[in-house]
């Protein structure tokens, strides 16, 4: 087992005192004056655990620290901050930056050796580095300790550069979509990619967001969607809405190439996926600091995610996820002004499922939600992009129709009532029923002067009891 113990410190005095407890404990110590000379000796002669002052000349304890936690020959090695600092925030600082652990120097000699023993162990247990050797080792002088010091700041500055960027982009998204093409497109000025996406799956819905780089043709972007859904292992009946930005064309790809990375999210799994320019960058050196981002990436995703399922249930009815009735009522309202200011027709469709508690005593109350929420998709289905729906209460739902005059709405509640009964709803437990509905259409222009959202709907609300009156399943007026 590696024995050597690197002590790096400006006081002769403490030095001594170290090296002489240590070397009682069976140590072989080995010692350095400053940060530049204790890198020299760390990557020379791979101590097994480096103890170091924070405040020294030349070279001080925090960039050595940084330079043996990020230099492949030297992260392995475990570090001891020993300093006169006993501040929290400097404590925190140096674990942060990597230290294994830290004492303040009225340490008690026991308590030093300890540390230390558990430090050599864990030593001992960790992969060993690859050594520098030949040329590489003759290199190592205060020139090159600085040069690597500043090579890793400067990677560190563009690591700290590019989280900024995402956190930014990120936060300020109202939506996983736009939080997700903002990331991918910061993180399209540091990875070479002809192809970016990041996917995210939930419990029974997966979205997906691809930015291209290169002009891609349509049928490779399908098979990188196909290689998503799998990613996430996706059921055959999930679906996976995705938005693409970027150009299609006729870019050759090798999706073979494409390398997954797993993003760790809160009830949710997800995969950040890219497919570099230049094969020979799939070694681990190339996807190590893309890796890094994953966590940060994985951090802004949540938060659009997580926003945008909070705004959803605020405006969404949970089963039928059509609007709910506080939501549905305030755009009816609006509609009603904007009707009103430019003078165009608008109508109202108010909808009663027949015998639902019928359907409830008899196939139970699971049956009733799938009834709920086929029949609520089968009404979207039967309206425009531009109407509107939303569950009113109970199994009653209010559709509302711009530009709408009351004939035209009555031919609309006829389209309504026909999808419904043309589809039967499958049930939970197995077999099918078929579902009816009794509909109430209203027009603005039936009422004087400027009728509000009450007047409007009251006037629906009586004919539908018209029509449940007149046998249901039927259209009035």
């Amino acid at each position: 087992m590696n024995r050597r113990i690197l002590v790096v410190d400006d006081s002769e005095v403490t030095r001594a005192i170290l090296a002489r407890t240590l070397r009682r404990a069976g140590y072989e110590v080995l010692e350095a004056r400053d940060g530049a000379e204790g890198a020299m000796a760390a990557l020379r002669e791979q101590p097994a655990v480096v103890v170091t002052d924070l405040e020294m000349p030349t070279m001080d304890g925090f960039p050595l620290l940084r330079l043996l936690k990020a230099d492949p020959a030297s992260c392995h090695i475990p570090v001891l901050i020993l300093t006169s600092h006993g501040e929290a925030a400097s404590r925190f600082w140096s674990l942060r930056t990597g230290a294994d652990a830290y004492l303040t120097k009225d340490f008690q000699p026991a308590e030093l050796l300890a540390v230390v023993s558990r430090l050599v162990e864990q030593a001992a247990a960790s992969p060993p580095a690859v050594p520098l050797v030949g040329s590489d080792l003759q290199a190592i002088g205060p020139v090159e300790v600085l040069a690597r010091v500043a090579r890793h700041l400067d990677a560190s500055l563009l690591r700290a550069t590019v989280v900024n960027a995402l956190l930014e982009r990120g936060m300020a998204a109202d939506d996983f979509h736009e939080a997700a093409r903002g990331a991918l497109e910061t993180l399209s000025q540091v990875v070479d990619a002809q192809l970016l996406a990041v996917a995210v799956a939930e419990m029974q819905s997966a979205m997906a967001q691809v930015f291209l780089q290169d002009p891609i043709h349509p049928t490779a972007i399908d098979a990188l969607i196909d290689r998503l859904a799998r990613a996430l292992d996706l059921p055959a009946d999930t679906p996976l809405e995705t938005r693409i930005a970027g150009e299609h064309g006729d870019a050759a790809v090798d999706l073979e190439r494409t390398v997954c990375l797993p993003l760790l999210l809160r009830e949710a799994i997800g995969v950040l996926a890219f497919l570099p320019r230049d094969a020979n960058e799939l070694g681990p050196t190339a996807i190590s600091p893309i890796a890094a981002l994953t966590g940060h990436l994985a951090l802004v995703l949540d938060n659009a995610r997580l926003s945008q399922r909070l705004r959803e249930l605020s405006t969404f009815d949970g089963l039928t996820w059509q609007l709910n009735h506080r939501v549905i009522y305030d755009r009816l309202t609006e509609e009603l002004e904007r009707a009103r200011r430019y003078r165009y027709p608008l109508s109202v469709v108010l909808c009663d499922l027949d015998h639902f508690k019928l359907i409830n005593d008899s196939h139970g109350h699971l049956a009733g939600d799938a009834v709920l929420r086929e029949g609520a998709a089968v009404l979207r289905r039967c309206l425009r992009s531009t109407d509107l729906l939303g569950r009113y209460g109970g199994e009653e739902f209010l559709a509302v129709l711009p530009q709408v005059d009351l004939d035209a709405a009555r031919i609309a509640a006829e389209r309504l009532r026909l999808g419904l009964e043309n589809h039967p709803v499958r049930l939970p437990g197995g077999g099918e029923v078929r579902i009816t509905a009794s509909f109430g259409a209203a027009s603005r222009d039936e009422l004087p002067g400027s009728p509000s959202s009450d007047h409007l709907v009251s006037l629906a609300d009586r004919r539908l009891y018209e029509a449940k009156a007149a046998g249901r399943n039927c259209v009035r007026p």
